[in-house]
């Protein structure tokens, strides 16, 4: 009995070894799960790889107000800081605004993260995206394209930036920066393949007409070699566009960034936003003209309610990025009140419709001269929603990235500035847009054409965060902004003299690298950018 117990054990023994040998093989423990999606098995349809381009779009749009309107535009010479008094918004706008910024300014670290975000959604569907099919080769293109275009902002904004071209690994993570003249290269690369894959906007399938096209890949590398000061190369990229006779200036300026020409003739690209999410707070939608609008709407302490009416604007805003009153005077001296009128508004044309932005001693409100803007803040009738706060709420204009006007402008640049000159061509296109707000033609050339052109940039791009930019790369920084923030108006009839305030030369030609990445990224330490 007892040997029969021991050989039954035994077969017990070696039937749980066996049992255990087979469930221990590699085939059997690597099945696969079932409700749940990995990079292996993902990014694998024409679906999954557009949702994965739907994320980088994403990102572009939640900082396309904060991370970008804000800075470039409180980065130029158009606009005070504003708000309701001295250190609203913890005092960060005044800082950008008034060139007192340093490596610890919470907006500089904001900007800097948001574009490295979007290149890290670009990198995720490069690495993981076979374009084996059309649809994903366009997709791919498009990431490459959106790559290239953050890059060429930031080497634009820091110098030499970390240039990072796959997802990193934990080991990875610290990149040291990496030369103008390579990130250049790679922008180049990047641009130039995307054009190669995507379609004219003509040929696009329809479901992806609102995304980007050929077109915004050619606009983009013109505009790099622009930046590049490649003369030759800018020209003929530009004109590549222009010859495709695929877009063309929108005829009615006062629309240009309205819902009317959304996905019009005059777009190049769009950052889309919808009126349809129901939103009962502006900060909801993270971005777009809701938040801008609150941020930019003129505060109503200060402004009688029937004007806000008037101007289609709904009666409740903070008061930031207010225009300078020089940005007026410059409409007015070159005779353009169509660009002046639909870009912002003056004390006389806010009395006319029944009161101006003053407070109630009669002063103009911290930060302001008495002026408001008018491009880009949330007009009543572009919302949605069965009251005004709801519409104000659900404001779902477009904001415009890339414009024909644009295009246009800085092919006449090139062609003026280039190894051969062709002035004849370069005044065509500056000429096309002033006939658009009724504006005598130029005929100057050589370095008056140049100015000239400069001027029509500051006219026609106002508050589109072209400026900053312009200004920096043309060498013009200093003369515009030596004095920016050094007399503030401060709401009571006198001015604000910050200590530090303007623009120094060897320092602010590019923002500091925020300390967060110096202190984190162990390849950058005791590499940050002159002056700071």
């Amino acid at each position: 009995m007892k040997a029969i117990f021991i050989k039954h054990k035994i077969l017990k023994i070696l039937a749980l070894f066996i049992i255990i040998s087979f469930g221990c093989s590699k085939e059997y423990l690597n099945y696969e799960e079932r409700g749940v999606q990995t990079v292996n098995t993902f990014y694998k349809t024409d679906a999954q790889a557009l949702e994965a381009l739907n994320a980088i779009f994403d990102r572009w749009q939640q900082g396309i107000a904060f991370n970008y309107i804000y800075m470039y535009d409180g980065l130029s010479d158009e606009s005070y800081a504003g708000g309701g008094s001295r250190g609203d918004n913890g005092g960060v706008l005044e800082e950008i605004n008034e060139y007192r910024f340093t490596p610890t300014t919470s907006a500089i670290n904001s900007l800097y993260s948001w574009y490295y975000f979007c290149v890290y959604r670009s990198n995720i569907l490069i690495d993981n995206v076979v374009p084996d099919t059309d649809n994903k080769a366009i997709f791919v293109a498009m990431a490459k394209a959106l790559r290239g275009y953050a890059y060429l902002l930031m080497v634009n904004t820091w110098g030499d930036v970390p240039l990072v071209l796959h997802e990193l690994n934990a080991s990875e993570t610290s990149q040291p920066r990496t030369a103008t003249a390579e990130v250049y290269a790679q922008i180049e690369k990047d641009l130039t393949e995307a054009i190669d894959v995507l379609p004219e906007r003509s040929n696009m399938p329809t479901e992806y007409t609102h995304l980007i096209c050929k077109g915004t890949a050619e606009a983009m590398l013109g505009k790099t070699y622009l930046y590049e000061k490649k003369y030759d190369e800018a020209a003929a990229t530009f004109q590549k566009i222009i010859d495709s006779n695929e877009y063309s200036l929108y005829p009615d300026y006062s629309k240009i960034l309205r819902r009317d020409s959304e996905y019009g003739v005059e777009s190049l690209w769009e950052i889309a936003f919808v009126t349809t999410m129901g939103y009962n707070d502006p900060f909801e939608a993270e971005s777009g003209l809701a938040v801008m609008g609150i941020m930019m709407t003129p505060r109503p302490e200060y402004l009688p309610y029937p004007v806000y009416g008037a101007l289609d604007m709904f009666p409740f805003g903070w008061g930031f990025i207010n225009p300078h009153k020089e940005m007026y005077d410059a409409y007015t001296s070159a005779g353009d009140p169509v660009r002046r009128d639909v870009n912002l508004i003056s004390p006389d044309d806010l009395a006319a419709l029944g009161g101006k932005y003053l407070s109630p001693a009669g002063f103009t409100p911290y930060g302001s001269d008495g002026y408001i803007r008018l491009k880009y803040v949330p007009f009543l009738s572009e919302g949605a929603g069965g009251d005004d706060y709801t519409k104000f709420c659900n404001t779902g204009t477009n904001v415009r990235m890339i414009r024909y006007a644009d295009v246009l402008l800085m092919a006449a640049e090139a062609y003026n500035r280039k190894s051969s000159p062709d002035d004849a061509k370069a005044r065509t296109f500056v000429n096309l847009i002033r006939s658009r707000v009724s504006l005598a033609p130029v005929s100057t050339a050589g370095d008056a054409l140049f100015a000239d052109i400069k001027t029509e940039r500051k006219l026609e791009l106002a508050f589109e965060g072209e400026r900053y930019f312009d200004l920096q790369r043309w060498g013009d920084a200093y003369t515009a902004l030596k004095d920016q923030g050094k007399a503030v108006p401060n709401g009571a009839g006198g001015y604000w003299n910050p200590e530090g305030a303007g623009y120094k030369q060897n320092k602010n030609e590019f923002l500091p690298i925020p300390e967060y990445e110096m202190t984190v990224n162990t390849a950058m330490k005791g590499n940050q950018n002159p002056g700071y």
